[in-house]
């Protein structure tokens, strides 16, 4: 469960707070979008999950955890209970698809026999198994995404993050990758997306929290 408390945050220099008083309960293994005009707090709600940021009042659950209680030592194992999909793509240009997803297994300790066999599964899972050996360069930006969301996924999180995940594709890029969140979200991981792209998550089964 993800529990915001009465969460205010107030960036320095900003006359008005981004969120203000928020209270909302997400349980385990929703599937929600948090909507909202550019500006209203979509993003910050997910730096705050991923304690880039901390509420300038307030309190946030994830997991059992306050993450206001968290030490700098919990962190790291904190947020490999996190997979988190971005705007931009980040992937290594001259990687090829199937070591951009290996080396974020690898970091979390992941060894050669076991990597191949979870990353083959996975990349089955979304259909992207013929950019295997590809390079970033010669994909879409609907395909890079794809491999983003792999490699979020690849260390089994309990929760999924997207922020403006569709906010470079096309449109039928776009419903594609809202569909495989929700094909994400079957198999009972919590995902979260910030977006302003509701219209591509049409007929999926969510909710939308629309912040204001």
């Amino acid at each position: 469960m993800i529990q915001f408390a009465h969460v205010t945050k107030q960036y320095e220099g900003e006359e008005h707070p981004v969120l203000q008083d928020f209270c909302e309960v997400i349980q385990t293994g929703e599937f929600v979008l948090l909507t909202g005009e550019s500006g209203i707090g979509k993003s910050t709600c997910i730096r705050l999950l991923l304690k880039e940021t901390e509420p300038t009042s307030g309190e946030i659950q994830v997991l059992d955890q306050k993450l206001g209680e968290l030490s700098a030592k919990q962190l790291p194992l904190y947020r490999r209970k996190l997979g988190v999909v971005f705007q931009e793509y980040y992937l290594i240009p001259e990687q090829t698809v199937y070591k951009n997803v290996e080396l974020a297994r690898l970091i979390a300790g992941g060894t050669k026999k076991s990597n191949r066999t979870v990353i083959t599964s996975l990349f089955s899972l979304l259909g992207i198994t013929h950019l295997y050996n590809r390079f970033p360069r010669e994909l879409s930006g609907g395909e890079k995404q794809k491999v983003c969301l792999a490699r979020a996924l690849v260390n089994y999180p309990e929760i999924l993050l997207a922020d403006e995940p569709t906010g470079n594709l096309s449109p039928g890029e776009s419903i594609e990758l809202m569909k495989l969140f929700e094909l994400v979200h079957r198999q009972g991981i919590t995902v979260i997306v910030a977006t302003h792209d509701k219209e591509s998550a049409q007929g999926l089964v969510c909710r939308e929290i629309a912040l204001s």
